[in-house]
């Protein structure tokens, strides 16, 4: 999960597909682009996180959905 400034949490977006997506940060300014990201299982997403990944992920008030680097991603129980 990880929380914004203005107290909006956001937690990872599951596709229709029931995947998760990461992007690779050596894509650059491309890598938010759907046909550049890795959909994975929710248990291959720490392995690509401590990588360097960034992973999709939806606010829950907003709906937004935004690339987060795995630095703003605190897990909790």
């Amino acid at each position: 999960m990880r929380i914004a400034a203005d107290g909006e949490r956001f937690v990872p977006h599951r596709f229709r597909d029931g995947l998760l997506r990461v992007a690779d940060p050596a894509l650059g300014k491309v890598k938010h682009h759907a046909a550049n990201q890795i959909a994975v299982r929710e248990d291959e997403v720490v392995a690509y996180l401590r990588r360097g990944f960034l992973l999709r992920m939806r606010g829950e008030r907003s709906g937004q959905v935004n690339l987060i680097a795995a630095a703003e991603i605190v897990q909790v129980a």
